[in-house]
Order: structure tokens, then C-alpha cells, then sequence
């Protein structure tokens, strides 16, 4: 039986890098980490740490090929833990709460031609 799709936007896989940090910590500093995917709506990535659904958090990237980047910001959705080797990562899906409307133009039009 298929599961039927609960996504608004259509992803891409993308395997680029983001730079994080979460915006209601004090003294934050960003991180570095990758994509899995991304949507006009929000993206995927993968962390070392695992926050709780509802953190926001502050994004900068760029598409690939494009020399813009892209800074949003983006509220945890939903997490899933895995392990590599002896490490956990945390893929997190971030909807995105703030992104101008050039950006967020940007990031539909590369999804939408793939």
C-alpha cells in the first residue's frame, strides 16, 4: 500500500553546505553541517546534535551553480536519529518561517527545474 505524500513543495536532493545556529541561545555561533534535500517550503540537514521540533534556527546557503546565498530562517519540524559507524546524526527537517521572497523565488525555481 502506498503512503501518500504530505509535503506541500516537491524536494530535491542536495548535497551542499549549510551554516546553523539557533537563535534563542545566547552568544550562538554557527555551525557547519550538509543538505539532504530542500523545497521551496524547507530543507533537510543533517546534525551532530539533536534539537527538539519547534527550535528555530538561522540558515545560510548557497545553490549549487548560483552565486547567492541564501540566508532563512527555519523552525525544526521533525527529527530522525541514525547512526554511522559510532556517530548519531540527526536528520532534521526545517520548514521555513522567514526567507525573502528573492531567495525563496531562487530556491523554487531550482527545485522546479529538476
Amino acid at each position: 500500500m502506498d503512503i501518500p505524500e504530505r509535503r506541500r513543495f516537491p524536494r530535491l536532493p542536495l548535497n551542499t553546505k549549510v551554516e546553523y545556529k539557533v537563535l534563542d541561545q545566547e552568544e550562538a555561533r554557527f555551525f557547519a553541517t550538509v543538505t539532504k534535500d530542500i523545497s521551496q517550503g524547507g530543507i533537510c540537514i543533517r546534525l551532530l546534535e539533536q534539537f527538539q521540533p519547534g527550535t528555530i534556527l538561522e540558515l545560510n546557503f548557497s545553490i549549487p551553480r548560483l552565486n547567492k546565498l541564501i540566508i532563512a530562517k527555519g523552525r525544526i519540524v521533525w527529527v530522525r536519529q541514525f547512526s554511522v559507524g559510532i556517530s548519531r546524526i540527526y536528520e532534521s527537517g526545517i520548514e521555513f518561517v522567514s526567507v525573502n521572497d528573492e531567495d525563496r523565488k531562487i530556491i523554487g525555481e531550482f527545485v522546479g527545474k529538476r
